[in-house]
């Protein structure tokens, strides 16, 4: 048996004719025979099965390259609405800390002004009354210290009337807020200078008709 280049077996057999008996006649014929066997497959058939193979792999990898493509693009719109909503949350909260800023701001204005009301009396003594009563009946010759001295009395009455008027902004004045201030009542029976002894009224009155004024 021989195996040619082209993949064939090549081997020899022998042909007997039987007798109708199952013997071997004398005269019988023998006959050799070439048998030939190919151990390889047809082109045509290998080549159309590999064809079959790659059409079948080509859809494969193509739906693998569109999953993977639609995957990419979903993680990046993920990350650009985290972003969106990141920035959305920063701009909130930028506008949240300017809002308190100013509300600050306006509460500490609104207590400085109260403090600078709290810092002016609540009663102006009864000299300053007293002195302008004096000064309006005072002589018939006017000199240039009578002018001063009206001159001041009529600053303490624009200081009285505005701290009247002091007085009833900060009665009406309400603050709202995490600062607590106390809005204060008066009551009318209050807000009265307390009588003054007789004895120092008496002095009082000695001292300013002196006869050193030469009053008339």
């Amino acid at each position: 048996m021989v195996v040619t280049r082209s993949g064939k077996t090549v081997g020899s057999a022998v042909k007997i004719k039987f007798s109708d008996d199952g013997t071997i006649p004398d005269n019988a014929e023998i006959v050799s025979v070439d048998t030939r066997e190919s151990t390889r497959e047809p082109e045509g058939e290998s080549e159309s099965e590999s064809d079959e193979s790659d059409s079948d792999e080509a859809p494969e990898e193509e739906s693998i390259a569109t999953s993977k493509q639609a995957s990419i693009q979903k993680q990046k719109e993920q990350q650009r609405l985290q972003q969106e909503l990141r920035k959305q949350e920063r701009e909130k909260r930028k506008q949240r800390d300017e809002q308190f800023k100013q509300q600050q701001e306006a509460k500490k204005e609104k207590i400085k002004q109260l403090a600078q009301a709290d810092e002016l009396p609540d009663f102006l003594p009864d000299e300053v009354f007293e002195s302008d009563s004096e000064e309006q009946a005072g002589g018939k010759h006017m000199r240039a210290e009578d002018f001063e001295k009206q001159h001041e009395a009529a600053r303490k009455r624009l200081k009285l009337e505005r701290l009247k008027q002091l007085k009833e902004q900060r009665e009406k004045a309400v603050n709202k807020g995490p600062v607590l201030v106390k809005v204060q009542t008066y009551d009318p029976a209050n807000r009265r200078v307390p009588p003054a002894e007789e004895s120092i009224l008496q002095s009082k009155n000695a001292w300013l008709q002196r006869p050193s004024l030469g009053k008339k």
